[in-house]
């Protein structure tokens, strides 16, 4: 019995350790509370539930990859306004929130996880009630000092539900006015 523990045990712990490699070198930054005026800040929240937080989340702004996301991080993103599709992607399944982003304005996007492997990315609203613990989750930026190359295979991924963004078949949350702080 006990070796049939151990052996369940090891198997779980080596599909957690597998995702435990992000494709970017990440960094802890000061939470920005003001935008830039010339540019849109996007945060994207990482909420710590246990449930699928051994795998890290990569986060994209079209085909740039922008960062890898932990249990517990928000990544912090500085865009030119202007149209974006945001993609968040957990092993594969993947996430998509699109819309027209203001110069000076802060947006929130949540990454959910829900059942077996389905995710998406919320839109907060500036009432939401959840922002100022958010506000205090630990910070992380991608490390320009320290890139890590993207592998073509994991661009062609995103390359591919940005496809399907195009031809109609994604599922999108919008980002609209109301989002925007």
């Amino acid at each position: 019995m006990f070796r049939c523990i151990n052996i369940i045990s090891l198997i779980t712990l080596s599909f957690w350790l597998i995702g435990c490699a992000g494709l970017g070198n990440m960094k802890v930054v000061e939470f920005q509370t003001q935008s830039k005026p010339d540019m849109a800040t996007v945060n994207i929240v990482r909420r710590a539930v246990f449930y699928g937080d051994g795998v890290k989340v990569e986060a994209w702004d079209g085909e740039k990859f922008i960062g890898t996301l932990g249990p517990g991080e928000l990544l912090q993103y500085q865009a030119e306004p202007g149209m974006h599709t945001f993609l968040a992607s957990m092993k594969h399944s993947w996430a998509v929130a699109q819309g027209e982003l203001e110069a000076g304005k802060t947006y929130y996007l949540k990454f959910n996880m829900s059942g077996w492997s389905a995710v998406n990315l919320g839109v907060a609203k500036p009432t939401d009630p959840r922002i100022p613990e958010w506000n205090r989750m630990t910070t992380i930026i991608i490390d320009e000092s320290d890139p890590k190359p993207v592998a073509q295979k994991y661009i062609s991924r995103a390359q591919r539900i940005l496809k399907k963004v195009e031809d109609g078949t994604a599922i999108i949350t919008p980002i609209t006015d109301a989002n925007a702080m």
